[in-house]
């Protein structure tokens, strides 16, 4: 994964540029689009993340590039979800 530059303003000020793409999957059930995130860049650097159920709605979490990183390294190192 290519590096990044870190955000150039306030992640949470700046809008979101761009669709979010959407990963599904993994709570189980007969419908697979029930959990989904998803995650598009903000304006200036760095990616929001979002749900897509109802009370979902109008939140989100920000992060710089490094940030996202850092929690990909975390999730890939817990047995059963990495490698």
């Amino acid at each position: 994964m290519a590096a990044s530059p870190e955000p150039t303003t306030d992640l949470y000020a700046a809008p979101v540029v761009g669709e979010y793409s959407f990963l599904c999957g993994g709570a189980g059930g007969d419908n697979p689009n029930e959990s989904c995130l998803g995650l598009a860049p903000v304006e200036g650097g760095g990616f929001s993340l979002v749900g897509n159920k109802p009370e979902d709605a109008g939140h989100n979490v920000r992060g710089s590039f490094k940030e996202f990183q850092g929690l990909y390294r975390q999730l890939a190192a817990i047995p059963g979800i990495g490698g």
